[in-house]
């Protein structure tokens, strides 16, 4: 999902440039790949990412005979911005390496920066892989979700989603983060509510905080997590279904994990949102499918999912409604939220119904 992220204006200017602040990203990648291979390499092809930072760049490396040596996904941090949680590129990097150390799918890290010499801002490299996801609304640009709807390749995800939660983050990452609460989790998202520009779902969204705080589980699962599980950030092999990556860890986190998982069921069940973005879904499934996968998957029971459930519905309801009131006020365009509006109270009344559960 898009998460609110203080940026400078970026994107196609005259002549061809792609700029983030004052760097055009093409002539910069050029030069990477340059230094990076050899000389007369050439980098080819590059243009955003899917989605709204407008701080991902996909492109591949050529040889002299225009013969292909690598895919790369460049990330960049926003200029001028205060680096902290998903504004901080570099905070992924010994988080990309404890998950490829323990076999865990994610796009291999190429290379990172902290010097502001090669694109004005902080930057990591992955390689870019050959799949695709299970896309939320647009199936022609992922996999074939195939005659189950999704089913098959859904397991798969919340199989992979069992093995980053096994990892060992005492080990592989004892220094990476301060681990979170659930009060604390809840909390990183009260803020934006104080800034959705709208009285009432201000209101609304501090009355499902505090329904969240006071049936709160007081033991739950700490580990990694990855802040943003659903399919659009799955990547599969095309041919046999396989999870070839799991990508997008901006908002990962130290916390309570079963938030994916609820996370995932929110973002798969239609029940929770407005009619206008309910017509756009083309992954669906029973929220009830997800635990019995997860269990069967990590060996451990999944307690109060009814609530977890209820604690994305919020956190993405203040996510979205924040983010809608920038592309209102001119801040950011992004008119995806417009589709969203008669979501974000939806979701809040999703979450009351799941929290008093």
């Amino acid at each position: 999902m898009e998460r609110p992220t203080p940026r400078r204006p970026s994107g196609p200017v005259a002549g061809g440039e792609i700029r983030v602040g004052d760097v055009d990203v093409r002539a910069a990648a050029q030069r990477w790949a340059r230094d990076r291979y050899t000389p007369t390499d050439r980098v080819r092809d590059l243009a955003p990412m899917p989605g709204n930072s407008g701080l991902s760049f996909g492109f591949t490396v050529t040889d002299a005979d225009d013969t292909r040596l690598d895919a790369i996904v460049l990330r960049l941090a926003p200029p001028g911005v205060r680096r902290a949680g998903n504004t901080d590129v570099l905070r992924q990097v010994p988080l990309l390496r404890a998950l490829h150390e323990a076999a865990i799918p994610v796009a291999p890290l190429r290379w990172s920066t902290d010097d502001p010499a090669w694109f004005g801002t902080d930057a990591i490299a992955q390689a870019k892989v050959d799949a695709r996801p299970l896309h939320l609304y647009d199936i022609a640009s992922g996999v074939d979700p195939g005659p189950d709807h999704g089913a098959g390749h859904l397991r798969r995800a919340v199989e992979a989603l069992a093995a980053v939660h096994a990892l060992d983050w005492r080990r592989a990452l004892p220094d990476w983060e301060r681990p979170r609460d659930v009060p604390a989790e809840l909390g990183r998202w009260l803020p934006l509510l104080a800034r959705a520009g709208d009285p009432a779902v201000t209101a609304a969204g501090e009355a499902t905080y505090r329904l969240l705080c006071a049936t709160a589980p007081t033991d739950p699962p700490i580990g990694l997590f990855h802040g943003d599980f659903q399919t659009n950030n799955v990547l599969y092999d095309p041919a046999d279904g396989s999870v070839v990556a799991v990508v997008d860890w901006e908002i990962a986190g130290i916390g309570p994990q079963l938030l994916d998982l609820g996370w995932l069921a929110v973002m798969t069940d239609a029940g929770a949102w407005g009619p206008e973005h309910r017509a756009r879904m083309k992954v669906l499934t029973e929220p009830w499918r997800l635990p019995a996968w997860y269990e069967q998957a990590s060996g451990h029971p999944v307690e109060r999912f009814a609530w977890y459930q209820a604690m994305a519905a919020f956190r993405f309801a203040a996510i979205a409604a924040f983010n809608l009131h920038l592309h209102r006020t001119c801040r950011r365009h992004d008119p995806l939220y417009e589709g969203l509006t008669s979501s974000v109270p939806a979701l809040f009344a999703h979450a009351t119904r799941l929290a008093t559960a």
